[in-house]
């Protein structure tokens, strides 16, 4: 069931901030909305996916192309 092909990218808030130019405060705000997708909990540390920062991306730029 494993596949060696399937490697995951975790992401920290600093790391999301240099492609999304907001506040620390502003993106937590966008987490707790649900406008952003809940962390990924490891410890007292949160994380998220590059997947889910690009799909957020790309999502947000098909929006504001309408």
């Amino acid at each position: 069931m494993s596949n060696s092909n399937s490697e995951v990218t975790l992401m920290r808030i600093p790391q999301i901030l240099e492609v999304m130019p907001i506040s620390k405060s502003k993106f937590w705000l966008m987490v707790q909305k649900g406008e952003f997708p809940k962390p990924i909990k490891i410890g007292r540390s949160s994380f998220w996916t590059i997947e889910q920062v690009q799909t957020f991306i790309r999502e947000k730029t098909k929006q504001s192309s309408k």
